[in-house]
């Protein structure tokens, strides 16, 4: 998808994208943030290496972020499921709780943690330090660079999902989802 056809699908959309990524991963996005600062700053106050902290800033931000979406995964498959009982609503939870939330950031969340969150990390952490509290400035915008491709990747994987199911016969039509 070109840079234009992205922005019309977002004018086509009529500005709802950010309410909806609020809704999403708003709670999930601050308790990362919080959880990540937490872990880059014992890292980096500790050992002094920007490395052990971008690492240890990642694993935190992990926990943190996914720590949220899996308690909001659960209660949303709770109420989905409220008229199963025992092992069907266990399986039908774990089902919804997989196919809305967890599945569409799978993929991005492997390359993003192995790759691209540390790299973006130490490596803006790295350039700033001549900077007055280069560091933390640097931990900002690595962080920031890291959010925006993780939030691209998982974009385009929903989208990945979400187009065999607009494409299916038996999918109703939906606005915006046509299938290429």
């Amino acid at each position: 998808m070109s840079m234009r056809q992205g922005m019309a699908a977002l004018k086509m959309a009529g500005g709802r994208w950010w309410p909806a990524w609020c809704a999403r991963f708003g709670l999930a996005e601050v308790c990362g943030t919080l959880t990540a600062l937490s872990g880059f700053a014992a890292g980096y106050l500790s050992t002094g290496s920007l490395l052990v902290a971008a690492g240890m800033a990642t694993m935190c931000e992990a926990v943190g972020f996914y720590g949220c979406i899996g308690v909001k995964s659960t209660t949303a498959a709770s109420r989905a499921t409220a008229h199963l009982t025992g092992f069907r609503r266990l399986a039908a939870g774990t089902w919804h709780a997989v196919t809305e939330q967890l599945a569409s950031c799978a993929a991005a969340e492997a390359l993003d943690a192995f790759v691209v969150r540390p790299g973006c990390l130490a490596g803006a952490a790295w350039l700033a330090r001549p900077l007055p509290g280069g560091v933390w400035l640097g931990f900002a915008v690595g962080k920031l660079a890291a959010d925006v491709a993780f939030y691209g990747m998982e974009a385009m994987a929903r989208r990945g999902l979400a187009r065999p199911v607009a494409a299916s016969p038996l999918a109703p039509a939906q606005p915006g989802l046509s299938p290429r």
